[in-house]
């Protein structure tokens, strides 16, 4: 089970939201995203799960998701004099786009832990 198929993107996003043969793979990815943050696919899908996906989908045709690695600026100095600036990054920083922010945004208004596995334990 999928959290986004190619048809509910087309009819959420519109059938020319990517060239025909790079829909499944922006399917494909969405749904790896998905499935990173929010862990097992629920039955039925939320349709909040659907648009979140569709914000995946947007972010990586914008190229801020699954772009590369962006690294969290600890300290910046610059010398005004031989215009020299330096950059320190915190180790393992990475940069979170609007699409990923409002994606999470929706995810967490459904009460589903990110990130996490959870499983309920029944005593008899």
């Amino acid at each position: 089970m999928s959290f986004i198929t190619q048809e509910q993107a087309e009819q959420i996003l519109g059938a020319d939201f990517a060239p025909a043969g790079d829909k499944a793979r922006l399917i494909k990815l969405a749904n790896t995203w998905m499935r990173n943050e929010v862990g097992l696919v629920p039955d039925p899908v939320d349709p909040v799960l659907i648009d979140a996906a569709c914000e995946i989908i947007k972010g990586i045709i914008a190229g801020v998701i699954y772009s590369g690695i962006a690294r969290q600026t600890t300290s910046e100095s610059v010398k005004a004099d031989t215009v020299q600036v330096t950059e320190s990054f915190a180790e393992g920083s990475v940069e979170i786009s609007e699409y990923e922010q409002i994606a999470r945004a929706f995810i967490n208004s459904l009460g589903l832990k990110s990130r996490g596995f959870t499983f309920e334990v029944f005593r008899a």
